[in-house]
């Protein structure tokens, strides 16, 4: 048996057990089986890094599939109601009579018809008192007659904006609206249910909820003025609930046409007449139907959230833009209030404050979060929070991170060496990031007064933070003048590349370092004067001889040059 390897270790006819026990007979002694240990070890490494490497890199492609699968499995949905209503149709025109008088078909088939109405009746009645005995306080909901239970089963009620379970209702489908039914706390008997509340038919609209995250088999109810959302067990349980209520509301709506039209009320129409009666499209939009919105309005909430959970901002925020402008140009019907399109427009808002709250916390400035990336990893969230109407948010939370990533820079210099290096150092380090961060803010806010005037405020202060260090480092009594005028001359010469920019600080520079110079002069003029007078004690005056006029008065001539008039203490001409 050979060393592993990948190849074979991943062949089809590799047995673990056999490789082994085989590696036990051939290999004697530790070292052998620790080195082939680290040997597969190694192996399971390489492979996990390649398949995470080949996650990465294919990452957008999963995406992008299970976008489309989404997409197809909505158009499945659709084609399956358009193919259930066709056949719908179909099953109406081919029980219409086209051979005149049939009255003797109908004396046929009336006892048939009778049986099964009765037996479906009775069905009906046990139905409903089957679910009157599940059920406390639903009585007057079940006492109406013809009134039938298409479908009943358990659902999770979630949360409306953070999608977590609530609590566990039991809904009903009658063939006029649905009921719900919640857990009875009052009793022991976890089983019992309590009525909760029935919705009419025609108050209500479905809206489908594709799969995201935890949140699977699920579907919204829109109730002016609140929108519940309810999990299903599985799919099936949700394409039943989907497709009985898409069959109500066609039952429904086709009643509403027949009343409408008297032709339909014929008894036995005629071939002739038969052909005459006019075309019910079951597709057409009433002014009553609730789906009066496009299909991405209705689900533009959910695409919003699937944005932001994959960090796809710049979708999010053309969405937002595309439902800004159905918004502008929808007009609600007359004397009817558009209860979905105010829910719709109120979830649009939610996920705005949402999006904008996490492009926040890209700016915001914390102890767990890296700087790393610096001002170019910003511009992203900044240019996207201007674009949202943000952009005095945005602008404060980029000077503080300016502000953080300048303190930094700061602390990496170490106080090494003379006064005048780290001065030059410490100068040279504030006032370049001052000036790319001056950069990077034209870059994010090139036509904003308001802030502009922040941005000035901000290196004002920034730049009172420097000088009050600097005075504490460089303004010391042990300085001397010299070194004392080399810091200011480097610290102005700094502070001139921020003229390039429009930004002149020299006045508060200047205003900030004229009181400690006065004092830094007046002491060390005080400094000077006790010198002298200590020199000036200690001296002994010893009389000179010159010897000759000459040198005389070369000597006068030599202290006259420096203003000092020593005529009266010559003796002895």
């Amino acid at each position: 048996m050979g060393e592993p390897t990948l190849n074979l270790l991943g062949s089809s006819d590799f047995n673990p057990d056999k490789y082994v026990r085989e590696l036990s007979l051939n290999f004697i002694g530790g070292l052998e089986l620790n080195r082939l240990r680290k040997k597969v070890q190694a192996l399971s490494e390489e492979t996990s890094g390649n398949l995470k490497k080949n996650v990465y890199e294919n990452y957008m492609q999963f995406i992008d599939t299970a976008k489309e699968i989404s997409h197809l499995e909505s158009e499945m949905y659709q084609l399956n109601h358009l193919l259930t209503e066709q056949k719908s149709l179909l099953n109406s025109l081919y029980n219409t009579s086209i051979l005149g008088d049939d009255s003797h078909v109908i004396l046929e088939t009336d006892m048939n018809k009778n049986d099964n109405e009765e037996k479906k009746e009775e069905l009906r009645k046990q139905r409903i008192l089957a679910l009157e005995d599940k059920i406390e306080g639903c009585s007057h909901i079940l006492d109406i007659p013809n009134r039938r239970i298409l479908y009943e089963s358990y659902l999770t009620e979630l949360h409306s904006v953070e999608n977590v379970p609530l609590k566990s209702v039991y809904g009903v489908i009658f063939s006029d609206g649905i009921l719900i039914a919640k857990s009875n706390i009052n009793d022991h008997d976890l089983t019992s249910l309590k009525f909760d509340i029935y919705y009419d038919l025609g108050s209500i609209a479905v809206v489908n909820i594709r799969d995201l995250g935890n949140v699977k088999h699920a579907f919204k109810l829109l109730a002016y003025p609140d929108s519940r959302i309810f999990q299903c067990k599985s799919s099936t349980v949700k394409k039943e609930w989907l497709d009985k209520l898409d069959q109500i509301k066609k039952e429904r709506l086709s009643q509403e046409q027949g009343k409408k039209d008297p032709a339909v009320i014929d008894k036995s129409p005629s071939r002739s007449s038969s052909i005459d009666v006019p075309y019910i499209n079951p597709f057409e939009e009433k002014d009553e139907e609730v789906f009066t919105h496009p299909e991405w309005f209705l689900e533009i909430p959910d695409e919003l959230d699937v944005c932001v959970a994959q960090r796809h901002f710049e979708e999010a925020l053309i969405l937002l833009e595309k439902a800004k402008d159905y918004n502008a140009t929808y007009t609600p019907p007359q004397n009817h209030d558009d209860h979905i399109f105010a829910d719709i427009s109120r979830k649009v808002e939610q996920r705005k404050s949402a999006l904008i709250d996490v492009l926040m916390k890209e700016l915001e400035v914390n102890h767990d979060k890296s700087l790393q990336g610096g001002l170019r990893a910003a511009r992203r969230a900044v240019r996207l929070l201007n674009q949202l109407d943000r952009s005095m948010q945005s602008c404060e939370l980029f000077l503080k991170l300016c502000s953080s990533m300048l303190k930094i820079q700061c602390k990496r210099v170490k106080r090494e060496g003379s006064t005048s290096t780290y001065v030059r150092h410490l100068s040279s380090v504030v006032f370049t990031n001052m000036c790319h961060m001056t950069e990077e803010f034209l870059r994010a806010f090139p036509d904003s007064p308001s802030c502009a005037s922040a941005y000035v405020v901000w290196a004002s202060h920034e730049l009172s933070l420097f000088t009050s260090h600097f005075i504490k480092q460089a303004f010391v009594p042990q300085t001397s003048l010299s070194t004392l005028t080399e810091c200011v001359i480097l610290v102005r010469s700094q502070c001139d590349r921020l003229y390039k920019y429009g930004i002149d600080l020299h006045y508060q520079l200047d205003g900030s370092l004229r009181s400690p110079l006065t004092k830094a002069l007046r002491d060390s003029r005080d400094k000077f004067i006790d010198s002298i007078k200590l020199r000036s004690q200690e001296d002994k005056w010893i009389p000179m001889n010159l010897k000759s006029k000459s040198a005389l008065a070369r000597f006068m001539q030599e202290y006259a040059a420096m203003d000092l008039l020593l005529n009266e203490y010559v003796t002895g001409k």
